[in-house]
């Protein structure tokens, strides 16, 4: 079904408004609209469907803590709440702190279910002449290299580069099908595609809720892949004090990472974004083994949000948008 971006955003804080104050409205809702309009549904409203690992979270919240700061760093207790707001307050940590001291650390534990979109991370800090990489920790869902079980989140990982007259954006999953897209497909009935999960006795399964009770495969099935899911795994969690393999899950939650760098630190601002700029201009203009126009990283997500914008609306699924509207009438 289409709907207007205004009904949209009206819908996305109504939703998020049964539970949390107007500033933490704001602040989820941009990182649950930028996933919609981007393209990237599995990061988008299907995360206000209760039980989908989104904005809502099981049990009693508190107050986010910045419990150990030292002047280029900080660590965020996230006190049980949701990515989607704890992902925006350590971004704007992050940016404070590299903007006074060229160098930003931001380590957070403790949150549960997705940080949403990386790129939406990347984008606001690139746009801030600040370099980043980021690291995101979940729940195990994908297998490491020849082992049967779930060890390792989804485990994205992300970089941001000033330039103009836009910032050079990286996002991968190092899984081979994030969780979300999983639950996009339970959610619309369809089957995943072949050679990306195992369901819990080690089968190949396209069967997305023996997926979720099984695990996923890296993103190349080999033990690069592997290893570096793994080290995200130890950045983005174990450092930061979040949970491993499910091992204090219920105290120590998901974890997630900003390195937040300034380009003043070995070069300036205007000369990393110019060469930058040519740098992408050099890969877009060289020829191809199939003819077919290069595609440079990020580009299709700022193509497909202002498109979308530009329209004022935008394709959105049926059922997710159904479940939404039954859970409002249960508020």
């Amino acid at each position: 079904m289409k709907i207007k971006i205004s009904d949209l955003d009206k819908l996305v804080t109504e939703v998020l408004r049964t539970e949390y104050t107007k500033q933490q409205t704001d602040l989820i809702k941009e990182v649950v609209l930028f996933g919609e309009l981007s393209g990237r549904p599995s990061h988008g409203i299907l995360r206000l469907i209760k039980g989908n690992y989104g904005v809502f979270v099981d049990g009693t919240r508190g107050d986010p803590e910045y419990i150990h700061k030292t002047k280029i760093s900080t660590l965020i207790d996230s006190k049980r709440n949701p990515g989607m707001l704890i992902g925006p307050l350590a971004m704007l940590e992050a940016i404070k702190l590299a903007k006074k001291h060229d160098i930003g650390i931001v380590g957070t534990k403790g949150s549960y279910n997705s940080i949403g979109s990386l790129t939406y991370y990347c984008e606001k800090i690139a746009r801030q002449n600040l370099i980043v990489i980021m690291f995101a920790q979940s729940m195990p869902q994908t297998a490491p290299f020849t082992i049967k079980k779930a060890l390792f989140g989804s485990n994205p990982i992300a970089f941001g580069v000033p330039s103009d007259p836009n910032p050079l954006i990286f996002d991968m999953s190092t899984s081979s099908i994030t969780f979300g897209t999983i639950l996009k497909y339970k959610a619309d009935g369809k089957r995943l595609p072949p050679n990306v999960a195992i369901d819990k006795e080690g089968h190949m399964t396209t069967d997305p809720q023996e997926a979720i009770d099984g695990a996923t495969y890296t993103f190349d099935t080999s033990y690069k892949g592997s290893g570096l899911a793994m080290m995200v795994e130890l950045l983005a969690s174990l450092w930061p004090g979040g949970s491993y393999e499910g091992l204090h899950y219920d105290t120590n939650g998901w974890g997630n990472l900003f390195l937040v760098l300034s380009p003043e630190l070995l070069s300036d601002t205007k000369t990393l974004q110019q060469k930058t700029k040519e740098f992408i201009e050099t890969l877009r203009n060289s020829p191809t083994r199939d003819d077919k126009p290069v595609r440079i990283p990020g580009e299709h997500t700022r193509h497909v949000r202002n498109e979308n914008i530009q329209k004022g609306e935008i394709e959105i699924s049926d059922v997710t948008f159904r479940k939404i509207q039954e859970q409002l009438k249960k508020t």
